[in-house]
């Protein structure tokens, strides 16, 4: 690829990066006024291993939340489920499933015969469920009316593109749900991504998304009727009150990762690719490979958080990739740097606005079945855990089969 090309990419990202940041920037005073806040919350156990540090790197199914342009990245088919313990130790037990497929798309020319990229496609589905909860009013607060139960969810469908062996890019729109038995919210988001990699054995990565961006919802349902009589006659109508509107929590995050590569052997130690003659030695042809991550969120609707991130990954064989990845990030929220004082001139950390705070950490198993030309069909076995300021954190248990 052309330095020039290269630089102007690498330029034209740093530069969108700035200007939205200045448009998202957290506000503290706004926290806790957007609607379909589960859009925030990240079900898949491998990106949960470190935060959102692998914005820039996260390749395959689990880039459906964490960067839409990483499912370019992925193999011909995957299909994954993930189960998430969120903020295990609440009274009810809050449980996410969520589940996603992404295949890659070709045509082939009738007349070469080779095969023509069209691209990846893919959907996933998002639910939240918080058990049963007693219905309770003002003129009876002890309960004793039976229960309800509310459900979040979205419905997602992502496209990414692979522009060339450098640049990648996608876009997802997801349409959004709120409801309890007789109240429901509707709406649509729009997520849009870009991965940019570069280096001599391709291990340099920076990743840019903009995510929840969409028009404003608002309830509507039975739950917001009330009957009345009509001034000065005995008739009695049903009257609905009007919900207000609530915005999407839009975000931008600006991620890069560097990877440590380790091949070892006189043949490749110490050696870029242009000595080596090899143009196409990367990561997946390493035996061992270290990566470091970081990541900046700017929250519209809460403040601002620094991810950083450690990846560790041990080769199958050389140009298949990963068997066995071990991870952990630390979170830091942008209220814990800002801070006010006492009376007697102490200082007092801001209150935080949000669940993730400090460590997180993961690990992930591929199963070997078959090799292919386009890589190792395998099944992936996923966890991560990622602590949290309230509670006792969250578990994330996922599944993925990779062909």
């Amino acid at each position: 690829m052309n330095n020039k090309y290269r630089k102007l990419i690498i330029v034209a990202l740093i530069s969108f990066c700035a200007v939205s940041t200045s448009l998202f920037a957290g506000n503290t005073d706004r926290t806790g006024q957007a609607g379909a806040q589960h859009l925030l919350i990240d079900p898949w156990a491998k990106s949960n291993g470190w935060g959102s540090a692998g914005v820039s790197e996260i390749a395959g199914l689990e880039s459906i939340y964490s960067n839409v342009a990483g499912i370019a990245r992925g193999q011909n088919t995957e299909f994954g489920f993930s189960r998430t313990q969120y903020l295990s130790g609440s009274d009810n037990g809050i449980g996410i499933n969520s589940f996603g497929i992404t295949q890659r798309l070709r045509k082939k020319d009738k007349i070469s015969g080779e095969y023509r990229e069209l691209g990846y496609i893919g959907i996933s589905l998002f639910t939240m469920n918080f058990g049963e909860i007693d219905r309770t009013t003002v003129e009876q607060p002890e309960g004793n009316m039976g229960t309800f139960s509310p459900t979040l969810s979205y419905v997602g469908i992502h496209y990414a593109y692979k522009f060339n062996n450098y640049i990648y890019g996608g876009a997802s729109v997801k349409i959004v749900s709120e409801s309890i038995s007789d109240l429901k919210a509707q709406g649509v988001a729009i997520d849009a991504g870009v991965q940019y990699v570069a280096g001599n054995l391709e291990n340099f990565r920076i990743g840019v998304t903009l995510k929840n961006i969409g028009l404003p919802i608002s309830y509507n349902g039975d739950g917001l009727s009330v009957k009345g009589f009509v001034t000065s006659t005995p008739q009695e109508i049903t009257l609905e009150q009007r919900s207000a509107q609530a915005e999407l929590p839009a975000l931008l995050t600006l991620g890069l990762s560097y990877d440590f590569l380790f091949f070892g052997g006189t043949e490749h130690e110490g050696k870029t690719n242009k000595e080596r003659g090899d143009e196409g030695l990367t990561r997946k042809d390493a035996p061992h490979r270290l990566t470091l991550a970081g990541s900046f969120t700017a929250n519209s609707y809460s403040s601002d958080q620094f991810v950083v991130g450690l990846e560790y990954g041990m080769g199958y064989k050389e140009g298949i990739g990963d068997i066995f990845q071990l991870r952990a990030g630390y979170t830091l929220d942008s209220d814990r740097l800002k801070s006010s004082k006492d009376d007697n001139g102490d200082r007092i950390p801001n209150e935080l606005s949000s669940w993730y705070t400090g460590p997180c950490a993961g690990v992930s198993f591929a199963i070997p079945l078959a090799k292919k030309k386009q890589g190792l069909q395998k099944i992936l076995l996923d966890y991560g855990y990622r602590f949290t300021n309230k509670w006792k954190g969250n578990h994330y248990i996922g599944i993925k089969l990779a062909i």
